[in-house]
Order: C-alpha cells, then sequence, then structure tokens
C-alpha cells in the first residue's frame, strides 16, 4: 500500500535573473550555500525538521552526499531526526559515517517511500541537493501516494528588494525548476500562510524579515 502521508522538500533559494524572464533559484554556490550564514533561515530549518507530529515517533531527512558534507562536522548527524543518505558510494560512506545514519544505494523514490510508511517515523522531509530535490519532483504523484510539498525560504540581498536586479548572491547550483513552475503549472499551487503554518507547527506569516545585509520569507507550495 503506498504511503499517504506527505513528502516535504525544505529549501532555502535566491533569485537569478536569466537573459529572459525567466527566474532561477540558486541553491548553492561551491559546495556551500551562496550568502553568509542567516541566523533566522537557520534555526527555522532546525526547528521544523525536527519537530516531530505526535509523542515517540522522529522525523526522517533525506539527502545526498555532498549535502550531508556540506554539515559542518561537529554537527553531523543533525540531531534528533533520523538521516537517510543516498549514494552511489554506500560502502565507503558507511565506514566514514557510522551506524548512526542510514546510507542507501536506492533510488529516491524507493527511499522516500520506505520512510513515509515506517510506523515510528513522524514528517519526511528532503533537505537536498538539486539532484535529490529534482529525482523527487521529476517522480509521479503514485510514487508517494501524498501531496509533494516544498516548504522553501526566499532570500534577497536588500539592493535586489530596492529593484536593482544585479545585486544577487553567485550561484552555481540551482533548485532544478525554476520560479514559473508554481505559476499555477504542473499541480502546483502557491498554499497560505496558514498552510504553511499547520505543516510546520509553528508562525508562519509569509512577511518579509530582514537580517542584515539580506531579507527571508518563507512560504510554500503543494502539488496533489
Amino acid at each position: 500500500m503506498p504511503p499517504s502521508r506527505p513528502i516535504t522538500l525544505i529549501v532555502a533559494t535566491t533569485p537569478i535573473p536569466t537573459e529572459g524572464s525567466s527566474i532561477r533559484l540558486g541553491i548553492g554556490h561551491s559546495g556551500t550555500l551562496p550568502w553568509p550564514r542567516i541566523k533566522t533561515d537557520m534555526s527555522f530549518f532546525a526547528r521544523v525538521t525536527s519537530r516531530a507530529p505526535t509523542p515517540g515517533t522522529t522525523n526522517a531527512i533525506i539527502m545526498g552526499r555532498k549535502t550531508y558534507d556540506s554539515v559542518p562536522a561537529h554537527l553531523r548527524p543533525l540531531a534528533k531526526r533520523i538521516s537517510t543518505i543516498i549514494t552511489r558510494d554506500v560502502d565507503s560512506l558507511t565506514e566514514r559515517v557510522g551506524r548512526e545514519v542510514e546510507v542507501r544505494r536506492e533510488k529516491i523514490a524507493a527511499s522516500a517511500a520506505a520512510s513515509t510508511s515506517a510506523g515510528k517515523l513522524g514528517k519526511v522531509f528532503v533537505i537536498g541537493g538539486a539532484e535529490i530535490y529534482g529525482a523527487v519532483l521529476a517522480a509521479g504523484k503514485g510514487v508517494w501516494g501524498g501531496p509533494v510539498r516544498i516548504v522553501m525560504t526566499n532570500v534577497e540581498k536588500k539592493g535586489y528588494a530596492e529593484g536593482n536586479k544585479g545585486e544577487v548572491f553567485e550561484c552555481d547550483t540551482f533548485f532544478p525548476v525554476d520560479e514559473e513552475l508554481f505559476l499555477e503549472k504542473e499541480g502546483w499551487r502557491k498554499v497560505s500562510a496558514e498552510e504553511v503554518t499547520e505543516w510546520v507547527g509553528e508562525l508562519v506569516t509569509g512577511e518579509w524579515i530582514e537580517e542584515g545585509d539580506v531579507r527571508v520569507q518563507m512560504v510554500g507550495y503543494e502539488r496533489q
């Protein structure tokens, strides 16, 4: 029986204008985040991914090897969450990370399906990178049995927000779809701040929050 619970991609993106009219969504540069540490977003990510929906359950986070390696060593594995790494090199990675992290060679669909069907697991989050996000988005909705959700933190430089479209972060890694995907296309809809609040278990207003030279905004999308 296919899992019925949602699978949620959680990601921070920054707009990168192209020569055309589309906007690409940058997520990384040189193996790390394109922007300096943003406390607002990092604490939001930690709270949301570790907050189990019911007592006695633990959330799962699914990621690729590069995403795992991008986490500071003293924070690996991320506490209060079950970590699963998707990689082609299972043996060497298993030896390196130890028994606290599950390492799989399976395709993302099989791994996520196994996670969402496990009884003691709470929510299931996919945290990157681009290839893993892309595999989830490319899978037919029948794979999951439930909706696919995206909890996205929009990150902008203040100059960009004020109209200077050249004020962007340098990116070499991008979310696998551009901004146009979410404009009522391919079954996606942008959800209300109230719905995002319900998903994550804390108040999300949808308002921009300024921190230093950047501003962030938490939004959500869903595909049934």
